[in-house]
């Protein structure tokens, strides 16, 4: 028997989102700082808060990408097994 924790490539919270595929609250907590990082970006402010304000707008990005990444290849994962079962 295979442990299950063993199984594991270290990031449980991630792992858990992509197998209950329960997005609610990350697509809340993502959309409401998107907003707030859009209206910082497009205001002129000083310090340098536009720009980082865009670079954390492209991380928010990235991070929306991977987890759809991550949810193609958990499909692709299920379709193969179920192939490699019906064979």
């Amino acid at each position: 028997m295979v442990n299950e924790e063993a199984l594991t490539a270290g990031y449980p919270r991630i792992e858990k989102l992509i197998e209950t595929e329960k997005f609610e609250e990350v697509n809340a907590s993502f959309g409401k700082a998107y907003e707030e990082l859009q209206q910082i970006a497009k205001s002129k402010s000083g310090l340098g808060k536009g720009k980082s304000a865009k670079k954390a707008l492209k991380a928010y990005d990235l991070t929306m990408d991977l987890f759809k990444m991550l949810l193609k290849l958990k499909y692709q994962m299920i379709e193969a097994e179920e192939k490699t079962q019906g064979k």
